[in-house]
């Protein structure tokens, strides 16, 4: 370590040849509370994992992982030790908070007698579950698996491509609107209109809204919660690439909740447009 990598840990608590990766950071150097801030992300529900990895190894620790739990108040912790997965399922936020800094700060490991060893990825599963979703917001199932015979899913890498993959792929066929977060309302209007006349919604229910009940003066997310609130069978969902733009689309309430369940499942995240 070079003194002033050193000096920068000691007295800021920025570790410059630590490695963090999550849904919107993948780079070295890092201030210690993005640990915490990450993880107050994850409860919150806009992050689905975070990754650390240090510089050289740690009692042969190459990985500390936290990713998103069952339930809603807890995560699982992953490491990466000597070429084999360990996990801690259900650990609490700020046990986790905790885990991670020590990790960090001290160079030391959880107890040994909370973790287990566990296989890797489960790429069947992995794919079956793309596959799924693939299938679900294509509406076709030859679509689908034309996608999913591109897809590798060895490795969290290869499950951001395919997911970025999709993305494209929702946007091509006009079954997704990418916008930007400083969009005008006029913008944001028309490829809402565009995505509810192309998408050929299975539903009796009337999609089309009154465009001066909205304020210019607001922003996306205002007029996304406007029109979710007033729609009773779909919602406007949005698919999270790590970018400050939108990919919207238009989902029944049916489809939503199990987009949004695969999404989980592949650490990914679908939400309602105003909680991007």
């Amino acid at each position: 370590m070079s003194f002033s990598n050193w000096i920068q840990e000691k007295l800021f608590d920025n570790y410059e040849e630590w490695h963090m990766k999550s849904p919107d950071y993948n780079r070295n150097g890092f201030n210690i509370v993005g640990i915490d801030n990450t993880l107050q992300a994850m409860r919150d529900g806009y992050f689905m994992y975070v990754e650390l990895y240090p510089p050289q190894a740690i009692e042969g620790c190459t990985a500390i992982k936290a990713r998103v739990g069952k339930t809603s108040d807890a995560v699982d912790i992953f490491l990466d030790i000597d070429g084999k997965i360990y996990r801690m399922a259900d650990v609490s936020y700020p046990d986790a908070v905790q885990m991670m800094r020590t990790f960090v700060k001290k160079r030391r490991l959880p107890d040994p007698s909370l973790y287990v060893e566990v296989a890797n990825l489960d790429i069947k599963q992995l794919r079956l579950t793309f596959t799924e979703l693939a299938t679900l917001l294509l509406g076709d199932a030859k679509q689908a698996k034309s996608l999913m015979s591109k897809a590798k899913l060895d490795s969290m890498e290869a499950l951001e491509d395919s997911w970025w993959n999709l993305y494209e792929k929702l946007l091509s066929k006009g079954y997704a609107v990418e916008l930007d977060y400083k969009c005008e309302l006029e913008d944001f209007i028309h490829n809402v209109q565009k995505l509810i006349g192309s998408n050929a919604l299975d539903t009796r229910e009337d999609l089309t809204f009154d465009t001066a009940a909205f304020d210019d003066s607001q922003c996306i997310m205002d007029w996304s919660a406007q029109l979710n609130s007033t729609w009773k069978n779909h919602k406007l969902v949005g698919m999270d690439i790590g970018t400050d733009s939108f990919v919207l689309m238009v989902l029944s309430n049916e489809e939503f909740k199990s987009a949004q369940e695969l999404a989980k499942e592949l650490l990914h995240r679908i939400d309602v447009a105003e909680r991007l």
